[in-house]
């Protein structure tokens, strides 16, 4: 017979556990569970205690495959227990092994994409209509505070401070409110059996040392250490939540979208308080670091023309602004066009060819370009300029390198790189967007009209 002790602690774990799913509004009783169990003692409890307060669950299990027997034992011990309490199971045995060599990841990173991976597919396959589905493990407060810690020496910022979420997506932990101690004496208590990963003893993976070496010394001189640190941790959610908000507001005034460009006014940026922190969060999402920032802020003072850029991003000074633009390949590849094609689709942009037997009425838009058609010769080449390229501007007897044509337009580097021409028998007839060549311009001789249009694509 169980002890008074006994039964005040089961009841009291059981209670906290209905009190907390209850008042989170984790799930309704309609709802679809699915619990994540390994066997160790952290979900076997939690399945003990879904099936001893009622609520309906299939239970999912992974076998990866790298322990041998210890593997095999452990599938076959949750399918013992599924089978005890009369619950649905699933399991799912992996190639862990040529995984890792596919992928190119360490052990632990590749069991959790093959993991959740699964995880995700199951929730998919029990969605029912009017019937939400949710994924379960077993994550404790000790697990929290280890991930919080970890989070913290890893530098990853306030939003890691929160350490791991009771929420997010069709995820739920909700044995977080509870201490590893709390869940091993509930288990003690209720004759509970669970079998022990002999992995979770090998200090050099990183939760193991917070867990068996760093944690055990650290509350040698703070006992509370763990508590503190999971009731620290809605407080940080809660300073995350409001820290959110006002990044959000100085990235509205900040950031603005100027055709395509994404732009900052340099006189705007340098007046923001905190600038270091209110940058990374700008500039993060382009792929700069934090150790970045100091080479960004180069730039305040530097002159047009000079950029800094991360693997993905470039961050350039243009006059009063910083513009941000992704990198791209530098992009050598030509279009051909022969008689009597009607339409080209080239990187980011359209261009129709129309051919009249008179002159026409022409308009002043720089994306249309009127050229006699006897100073055209097939095929054209749509390209983009390169250094050495010259033309004559319309309007001028004199031959002008278009690097100097494009300079005088005050045009941006990256306009500049991002600047297309027409050539016809060597020669640029159409700098696209700007200006012909004056050498093929119409004159009262002129009998047939090549037009040319540009359209940027939708």
């Amino acid at each position: 017979m169980m002890t008074s002790n006994k039964k005040e602690l089961t009841q009291s774990l059981e209670h906290q556990f209905v009190e907390h799913v209850r008042s989170s509004g984790f799930w309704s009783a309609t709802d679809q569970l699915l619990v994540a169990c390994s066997g160790g003692i952290d979900s076997v409890v939690l399945v003990h205690l879904l099936h001893k307060v009622g609520y309906p669950f299939m239970i999912l299990h992974c076998n990866f495959n790298l322990r041998g027997e210890e593997s095999m034992r452990d599938e076959f011990f949750v399918r013992q227990l599924a089978s005890s309490i009369g619950v649905e199971l699933e399991v799912k045995s992996f190639d862990t092994q040529a995984a890792i060599e596919t992928m190119g990841k360490g052990t632990q990173e590749t069991a959790r994409i093959l993991r959740y991976t699964w995880f995700s597919e199951m929730v998919d396959r029990n969605c029912q209509p009017n019937k939400k589905t949710y994924l379960l493990t077993a994550h404790h407060g000790d697990d929290l505070a280890e991930t919080m810690a970890m989070n913290f020496f890893r530098g990853s910022g306030i939003a890691g401070l929160h350490g791991i979420p009771e929420r997010s997506g069709n995820t739920i932990r909700p044995l977080l409110f509870t201490r590893r101690s709390e869940i091993l004496s509930y288990a003690k208590a209720c004759n509970i059996q669970w079998i022990d990963d002999s992995s979770n003893v090998e200090e050099h993976y990183t939760r193991n040392l917070f867990r068996n070496i760093i944690f055990p010394e650290v509350q040698k001189v703070f006992p509370a250490a763990t508590q503190n640190l999971m009731e620290s941790a809605k407080r940080f959610t809660e300073i995350e939540l409001l820290y959110r908000q006002r990044i959000n507001e100085l990235k509205a005034k900040l950031v603005q979208y100027i055709d395509g460009n994404i732009c900052i006014a340099v006189s705007k940026l340098i007046q923001v308080e905190a600038i270091d922190t209110v940058m990374h969060e700008i500039f993060k999402e382009f792929g700069f670091g934090a150790s970045q920032i100091p080479e960004i802020k180069k730039l305040f003072t530097a002159s047009s023309g000079k950029y800094t850029q991360s693997s993905t991003h470039r961050v350039l000074r243009n006059r009063a602004w910083l513009l941000i633009n992704p990198l791209t390949v530098e992009d050598n590849a030509i279009v051909l066009v022969e008689a009597g094609v009607m339409e080209v689709s080239v990187n980011g942009f359209l261009l129709s060819f129309s051919a009249v037997d008179n002159l026409v009425a022409l308009d002043q838009d720089l994306n249309h370009a009127f050229i006699d058609a006897r100073f055209v010769e097939y095929p054209l080449i749509i390209r983009k300029w390169k250094n050495g390229d010259y033309f004559y501007p319309l309007g001028m007897k004199k031959k002008k390198k278009i690097a100097r044509f494009l300079t005088d337009l005050k045009l941006s580097k990256i306009e500049k790189e991002n600047q297309w021409v027409v050539e016809s028998n060597k020669k640029i007839i159409w700098v696209i967007g700007r200006r012909i060549d004056d050498r093929v311009k119409l004159s009262e001789s002129s009998r047939s009209v090549l037009i040319v249009k540009y359209k940027p694509k939708p």
